[in-house]
């Protein structure tokens, strides 16, 4: 019922296909997840999409995902990976610091972008009434390159938290918010994770 519940808060949500994920997420071993995500732009348009993304744990300082993703009207298929690297490791008042390279083939208003780019992220963790989650900041930026061979920058601003449902180790829900600079692309985002080893 637990389940049922949260799949059906997770559904309402209004949310996105984000760079950032689950991706920085401190699994308590190696791990292969997979995240159904949806999206909601906060753009003049308003719309809606939802996507799945397929994350892996290499090792303890490299981890690698990737996602495909639909939405409505204006927005159509977005196809895209990448890999976060810690740079430095999660201590008692250190904490993590990483950059995600990452590349994005998205289908926005009949044109084809292709944006390569990086996102430096920071996460320290909290445990507040025996409850653990994550917070982390992160800056994704990057050169897109649209269907008429003009580079355009982006960089947007991300916040967000990931923690695990109390008695379900392996699921990880995650919410996340996006401010793109510079455009009218932002977005809240919600992803449901399953864990597996």
């Amino acid at each position: 019922m637990k389940t049922l519940l949260l799949f059906g808060l997770f559904l309402s949500l209004p949310t996105l296909a984000s760079v950032i994920g689950v991706s920085n997420y401190p699994f308590s071993r190696p791990a292969r997840v997979v995240s159904a995500e949806m999206r909601g732009y906060m753009s003049q348009r308003q719309e809606m999409g939802m996507g799945f993304r397929y994350t892996h744990e290499m090792d303890r300082a490299r981890i690698v995902d990737l996602s495909v993703a639909g939405g409505q009207n204006s927005r159509g298929l977005t196809v895209g990976g990448g890999m976060d690297m810690r740079i430095i490791s999660e201590e008692l008042h250190i904490p993590r610091v990483s950059v995600k390279p990452f590349f994005l083939h998205q289908k926005f208003e009949g044109e084809d972008y292709n944006t390569v780019g990086a996102a430096p992220t920071i996460r320290k963790g909290f445990v507040i009434s025996g409850f653990e989650f994550y917070p982390y900041l992160g800056i994704p930026v990057g050169i897109q390159l649209d269907g008429q061979d003009n580079f355009i920058y982006s960089a947007s601003g991300t916040l967000g938290t990931a923690f695990s449902i109390p008695g379900e180790e392996k699921m990880v829900i995650s919410v996340e918010a996006n401010k793109n600079w510079g455009a009218s692309s932002d977005y809240i985002a919600g992803l449901v994770s399953w864990l597996w080893n």
